[in-house]
């Protein structure tokens, strides 16, 4: 871009490549968070922020399963669905999910290599709890 010269990028127009990269998603009023990194997918950790907070989403894939965590660092987080991309070679079937040890009830239904996770109930995340979610065929 010509209004950010050769040599920097202004702040919010920098973010948005950052946005891109990690495929982020967030609609605070529905509760829905996802992700589909375009970097390294298979390792894949990044920072996200929400309206009530911020945190970290890590993510791992092999063949048969991806597992993915989302941690809160500060604030709280309300999810009612979680999206996420699928490895090509991964034919979702079913997923787990466990907050504070507990398993989590979720459906899973998976749409053009996207898996989109419906919990039973809105979940809430408080500073230093995480989401563990894993997916497998």
């Amino acid at each position: 871009e010509v209004e950010c010269g050769d040599h920097y990028a202004r702040s919010l127009a920098s973010y948005g490549v950052f946005l891109a990269a990690s495929g982020y998603e967030h609609h605070g009023p529905q509760g829905h968070l996802g992700f589909a990194p375009r970097l390294t997918p298979e390792n894949f950790k990044c920072a996200f922020t929400t309206a009530e907070g911020w945190g970290s989403y890590a993510q791992q894939s092999e063949i048969s399963n991806l597992k993915s965590q989302i941690a809160v660092h500060w604030g709280q987080l309300r999810l009612r669905t979680f999206s996420l991309a699928l490895p090509p070679a991964l034919q979702a079937t079913t997923v787990t999910v466990r907050m504070a040890g507990k398993t989590v009830p979720a459906t899973l239904s998976v749409n053009h290599g996207k898996a989109e996770i419906k919990f039973g109930e809105e979940l809430k995340l408080n500073v230093g709890e995480a989401l563990e979610i894993g997916v497998a065929s």
